[in-house]
């Protein structure tokens, strides 16, 4: 069975309500969401997810105390598994690709049951918008004679809105100034194929207090040809003109796996949970990746005394080639050159979001814990 969600409008107001608990888990994951030894927990307090994407299969589990105004959260576990989730002629997922991603779903179901004992009805499985465009019976299916379970997708506007919430902190600061973050931000998720993003929207409507609204937009392209490139940058300039916040908030907010190799490749010794980037970087990294893609893939790490964050960088370089062809990466690193050009990044503050590849999962199952 193919399920779509969407939010309504009360659990939008819940998500935004949430959402400085969401960016302070995002930001100081402890020690088990680095995948260390899990500590001794009760029965019935964790509550747990895992999406699936065409490129990765995503867990976590939350530890939820009960409270008499808001639940205290707190991250336990979070693990990522890369996928190559191929498509047959007939546009369904290869049933071996198929099974795989099933098999991978049993894993991370087993392990959130067997150590941090979480019970069935308390872990909840969703599938990205764009892996469930086209109704992929035979994953649904492979996923629900492995497992059990049904994968829910998300619509496009509940996927952005979530993982908008839970990457975009609604607090911040100029200088000594606090001000409402996420009212002047924009979410931007660029991957090889695609591009989301989003962005919150203040209203005061005449008859009625001031509410939330959210902007979405989803693009799908192919920049291994010039017409794709060509596709985008069209698309982007429509976009614009009926979605002003695109252009015209200061801050820029990237996930996605381009921005995740753009900023390992240009940084890899940057542990932040928010790694600052420019639009001149963005653009010498494009250009530089063109000409010599296996220089940048392999950068020199011999200035990183630290041997613990050697090794970090290491396997998070080893992960980036392993996830991009050096083709790929001059695609992907084109696409986000043209968004930042388009979307106008050259007096922004732009950071890649860490952990904002979780935002979306973290946001849906707090939303489950509240009910």
């Amino acid at each position: 069975m193919n399920i779509k969600i969407r939010l309504s409008a009360f659990s939008v107001r819940k998500i935004l309500k949430s959402i400085v608990s969401l960016s302070l888990l995002l930001h100081c994951p402890d020690s088990t969401a680095m995948g260390q030894e899990a500590p001794s927990i009760e029965p019935g307090e964790i509550y747990a997810g895992i999406e699936l994407t065409s490129r990765e299969a995503r867990a976590i589990a939350l530890r939820v105390s009960k409270g008499e105004e808001e639940p205290g959260l707190k991250l336990v576990y979070s693990e990522t598994i890369r996928l190559a989730l191929g498509r047959a002629s007939n546009g369904q997922f290869a049933p071996q690709a198929a099974q795989e991603a099933a098999q991978t779903v049993l894993k991370l179901l087993t392990q959130l049951r067997q150590q941090y004992k979480a019970q069935p009805e308390r872990v909840f499985l969703i599938g990205s918008s764009g892996l469930g465009a086209d109704c992929p019976e035979g994953l649904v299916n492979a996923i629900s004679r492995t497992t059990g379970k049904t994968l829910t997708f998300l619509d496009v506007e509940t996927e952005v809105q979530l993982s908008l919430v839970g990457t975009i902190s609604r607090l911040g600061k100029a200088g000594d100034t606090q001000i409402d973050n996420r009212n002047s931000s924009v979410l931007i998720e660029i991957n090889s194929d695609h591009t989301l993003g989003g962005y919150q929207l203040l209203k005061y409507p005449p008859s009625a207090p001031p509410g939330y609204d959210f902007v979405t937009m989803s693009l799908p392209h192919d920049t291994l040809s010039l017409a794709g490139a060509a596709s985008l940058r069209q698309a982007l300039r429509r976009e614009r003109e009926g979605k002003p916040g695109l252009v015209n908030r200061k801050r820029v907010y990237l996930t996605g796996s381009v921005a995740w190799a753009v900023a390992t490749l240009l940084y890899p010794a940057d542990r932040q949970a928010f790694v600052p980037l420019t639009h001149e970087e963005i653009v010498w990294f494009a250009e530089k990746v063109a000409r010599a893609p296996q220089r940048l893939l392999n950068p020199n790490l011999s200035s990183i005394r630290d041997r613990d964050l050697r090794q970090k960088a290491e396997l998070e370089l080893q992960a980036v080639k392993s996830a991009f062809t050096p083709q790929q990466l001059i695609a992907g690193a084109a696409a986000l050159k043209t968004v930042a050009s388009e979307l106008e990044w050259q007096e922004k503050q732009i950071w890649f979001a860490r952990f904002g590849h979780l935002g979306c999962l973290l946001s849906y199952v707090r939303l489950q814990a509240e009910k």
